[in-house]
């Protein structure tokens, strides 16, 4: 079986706001695997969640120039609305979205 998650993304230039818009995150009801900064391999991890060649590479250069990358994992539209809020409230530069699919497991 295969569930849909959108990766919400946020670009922060300091870490105090991608701080903040984790602890907002997770208050508001995102678990912590939920949220990931990203660091380094940005370009594979993100052409993993599906985002476009060309954005990944972008997103890339960004954080090459010291920007901080969130990216927050969302299975419905309700979280992906409250995700993009969110990072909008604390700061975020820019904010994209992408579909990714993950294969869950019947138990």
């Amino acid at each position: 079986m295969t569930r849909q998650i959108t990766a919400v993304l946020g670009s922060f230039r300091t870490s105090l706001q991608a701080n903040r818009a984790v602890s907002r995150l997770t208050s508001a009801g995102f678990s912590n695997s939920d949220v990931s900064v990203l660091k380094s391999n940005i370009r594979d991890s993100l052409s993993g969640m599906g985002v476009p060649k060309n954005e990944a590479d972008r997103y890339e250069a960004y954080v090459k120039e010291g920007g901080i990358l969130l990216v927050v994992h969302c299975s419905n539209s309700l979280e992906i609305d409250r995700a993009n809020i969110i990072l909008k409230q604390n700061g975020a530069e820019a904010i994209s979205s992408s579909d990714e699919k993950h294969s869950a497991r019947l138990m």
